[in-house]
């Protein structure tokens, strides 16, 4: 992807000189004209593009102590881009000596690579300070990732109020993440009132400015009828836009439309097909709706083996509705060689969780030998000891993979 360049916000006056004077500047050393021409090269602004020039100057300009030109030189490095080798260490580098200068941007970025341990530790709390840094100068990101961090507890206290304030400042910026964010503040009443009518204001806006996640708010809010009147068929159109970009939440909301023929013409096949590209993006939700698509053959040829197979990743991820399908299966034999202790350790994972995960282990203990049950606690104990949980406990928790509106088996 091209670089974006972080502006000098035309401090040196540079903009309006023609480009062979800027050049002739910067041959000169002058190393604003220096980060400008790397700016126009980059850009193919009065001059043909051309990115090893673009990264030459600019390299020469960070050099000269230009911070916008460090912290490019950081990001390059980071992504590897422009011919620019991806080195996390060089990355942190840049952006430290561009934030050394009190360079907002910088300080954000660095920020980030401490938050991801990308070149230096991970370090939550050396993120925060560095946000709080470039928030106090009124960098909209940076406000709404230390909103983030306070909203989660990473690096500060948790405090969804100052969560709340960071996230409405940026929103008030443009920032359309802070207004997702700011959004999702309000329709749950997270660190404020919870307002509709002001959350139903900041997801049109973020997805005003293509912000995938509030797209899918939307589809939730007309969905149910939040604040508004309740609309169906403009929900499926918001979840359709997000799910086409990609957006897993809104796919798995589609497929559960589809499947249910609300605010579109039920059809399994369409049903079956969102579900599958959840399930493709690793979804325990959508890889058990698949699953089940495949047991009951509805959308796809029923295929135990096929279902039985989407049941094994989704109880893989710790997803309980699975493990419960899957002991089914062995129970029965449906797609699988009927295999009464791992039946066993199937419901025992889900009765953790659930209900009638504990039904289905109390009714399959009642017809299992002595033999078959003390295999299948050997299996559970070997299955928890692997995957680090401890089942009697009771941490093998289900997947609540989202805070609304997760589409769900029936």
């Amino acid at each position: 992807m091209p670089l974006r360049f972080d502006t000098l916000g035309n401090a040196a006056g540079l903009s309006s000189v023609p480009f062979v004077d800027r050049l002739r500047q910067a041959e000169a050393g002058d190393k604003y004209a220096q980060y400008s021409v790397a700016e126009s090269y980059a850009a193919g602004a009065g001059v043909p593009k051309n990115d090893a020039e673009a990264v030459r100057w600019c390299l020469r300009a960070a050099h000269n102590g230009i911070a916008a030109a460090q912290t490019s030189m950081g990001y390059l490095y980071k992504h590897g881009i422009m011919g620019v080798p991806k080195e996390y260490g060089e990355a942190v580098r840049w952006f430290s000596a561009a934030a050394d200068q009190k360079f907002p941007l910088a300080q954000y970025r660095l920020a980030q690579m401490y938050q991801s341990g990308s070149g230096v530790p991970l370090d939550y709390a050396r993120a925060a300070d560095l946000l709080g840094q470039a928030a106090a100068q009124g960098l909209a990101q940076a406000r709404n990732s230390l909103g983030m961090a306070y909203e989660r507890g990473m690096g500060v206290p948790r405090n969804p109020t100052e969560a709340f304030n960071l996230y409405r400042l940026a929103a008030e910026q443009g920032q359309p993440e802070a207004q997702h964010n700011l959004g999702v503040m309000y329709l749950e009443g997270k660190g404020t009132q919870r307002n509709y009518p002001d959350a139903l204001k900041w997801f049109t806006e973020a997805a005003s400015s293509g912000i995938m996640e509030a797209h899918r708010a939307l589809g939730h809010i007309y969905e149910f009828g939040i604040g508004v009147a309740q609309d169906p068929v403009r929900a499926a159109a918001f979840y359709r836009t997000a799910a086409e970009q990609g957006l897993v939440t809104a796919q798995l909301e589609l497929g559960y439309l589809y499947r249910t023929g609300k605010g579109v013409q039920q059809d399994y096949f369409e049903a079956a097909k969102w579900f599958r590209k959840a399930a493709e993006q690793g979804h325990p939700i959508g890889e058990n709706m698949i699953g089940y698509m495949y047991s009951r053959g509805e959308g796809v040829s029923r295929d135990y083996r096929q279902a039985a197979d989407w049941f094994q990743k989704a109880s893989e991820h710790h997803y309980a509705l699975a493990q419960l399908n899957l002991g089914f299966l062995y129970q029965s034999g449906l797609g699988v060689r009927l295999n009464y202790s791992q039946a066993y350790m199937w419901f025992a994972l889900a009765a953790k969780s659930r209900p009638d995960g504990r039904h289905a282990l109390e009714a399959l203990t009642q017809i299992m030998t002595k033999a078959q049950l003390r295999d299948g606690q050997t299996r559970l104990s070997a299955w928890a000891s692997h995957h680090d949980l401890e089942v009697a406990a009771g941490k093998a928790e289900a997947i609540d993979p989202d805070s609304y509106a997760a589409a769900g088996q029936p």
